[in-house]
């Protein structure tokens, strides 16, 4: 069963930072919805989607990043002191500098004494859903939540592809080294340390100035035991097994592009109870890349996968949805979920995952990082796919 419905070729990685005209071209499209809705300014707090605009990363604490976005012309950025050398140094892009001493500061000095100053009082400002209420209420004028960011994030440039398709090449590395090292006894924390410092030192190697800051790697195994239950994080202890289903966990965000790949596999032998929902999982699976093509409604997408698994007589063994998107982060929109009602578009990147999942038994689940393209699907992702290439020996 191909990977993949599509023509297109697969793209090539890309490993250089953005360009000027690469955020410019992020900054204009926000800009575009902004005039659109009506905003004077657009404030973003959310260290994902300064990244994305900036190429500059931060971490949350009391010292607040808040990226004030004008309807058209240059962003300000406010920011301490102590980092707005870090800003200078990551960011990519024009920016103007609203600089705060520290926080605490005297009054008339705090961040938000600077912040009034880049906001006009009279202004209607568009805020992230997730802005802490504590900066909003200190947030000039009208504040309107809006998630235009995010919305803009949705569809990838060339270049966002570009470095997509290197983060996949990392993450194929890292489970390559998952399925190498498992044998019943091994625990979980040497897997882990074997696939994380295989990724990290390819990234490295290819990126020797990647920011650390958005840059991570997991490489992890559920063994049957402990399968069934997808979002359990294992202890470094945990033991692989006979048999299976085990199911791998790799992922990476390479400088800020994250990506992910998993599959089923058996060690030794395939349970006699096994083969019946692995095959289920797989159908499904095929099921979901023969609908992933532009136009087609991601809601309508994960119901036709869903049906797939309970003709199969386990409707009661799904726990999430098909899917979800990629892009500078590992989980992001769009979804490939009921009750999300949006045509998928050429351009998105989505993981395509459905699983059963059967406590007593095990999970049973791939995932790979997809590109929707004009005429389809391209998995972005390499991995063994049939039962046989998956039943290790021991």
């Amino acid at each position: 069963m191909p990977p993949t419905i599509s023509g297109a070729p697969l793209p090539d990685p890309i490993t250089e930072p953005p360009g000027k005209d690469e955020l410019a071209a992020r900054l204009a499209r926000v800009q575009s919805r902004m005039r659109a809705e009506g905003l004077d300014a657009y404030v973003s707090f959310d260290p994902v989607n300064v990244y994305y605009l900036t190429n500059f990363a931060n971490n949350v604490h009391e010292r607040p990043f808040l990226l004030v976005i004008p309807p058209q012309g240059t962003p300000t950025i406010v920011a301490p002191l102590l980092e707005t050398s870090h800003v200078r140094a990551r960011a990519r892009c024009d920016l103007e500098y609203a600089t705060y001493y520290e926080f605490p500061a005297p009054e008339g000095e705090n961040w938000w004494d600077v912040y009034a100053q880049v906001v006009d009082a009279g202004a209607r400002v568009g805020i992230e859903p997730a802005m802490p209420s504590g900066i909003r209420e200190r947030t000039p004028g009208t504040t309107v939540i809006s998630d235009i960011i995010d919305d803009v994030r949705i569809v990838k440039s060339a270049y966002e592809i570009g470095r997509n398709v290197h983060a996949c090449r990392v993450v194929e590395l890292g489970h390559e080294k998952l399925l190498e090292n498992a044998r019943p006894g091994t625990v979980v924390g040497a897997l882990y340390a074997a696939s994380s410092q295989a990724m990290m030192a390819r990234i490295l190697g290819d990126i020797p100035h990647a920011n650390l800051v958005v840059t991570r790697t997991v490489g992890a195994v559920w063994p049957p035991s402990i399968s069934h239950d997808p979002h359990l994080i294992p202890t470094f202890g945990t033991q692989i097994e006979d048999g299976g289903p085990h199911v791998t966990i790799a992922f990476c965000q390479v400088d800020g592009y994250g990506v992910e790949l998993e599959r089923t596999f058996f060690l030794g032998h395939v349970p006699d109870d096994a083969r019946a929902p692995f095959d289920a999982m797989l159908e499904a699976r095929s099921r979901a890349y023969e609908l992933a093509r532009p136009g087609a409604d991601m809601g309508e997408v994960d119901r036709a996968v869903r049906k797939v698994i309970f003709d199969r007589g386990y409707g009661e063994q799904i726990l999430h949805r098909t899917g979800h998107g990629f892009g500078i982060t590992g989980h992001e929109a769009p979804y490939l979920a009921d009750g999300y009602s949006r045509d998928l578009e050429p351009g998105m990147l989505i993981s395509i995952e459905p699983g059963i999942y059967i406590p007593g038994q095990g999970g049973f689940r791939y995932s790979d990082t997809v590109l929707i393209t004009d005429d389809g699907c391209l998995s972005l992702t390499h991995a063994p796919q049939t039962l046989e290439e998956l039943t290790l020996p021991l």
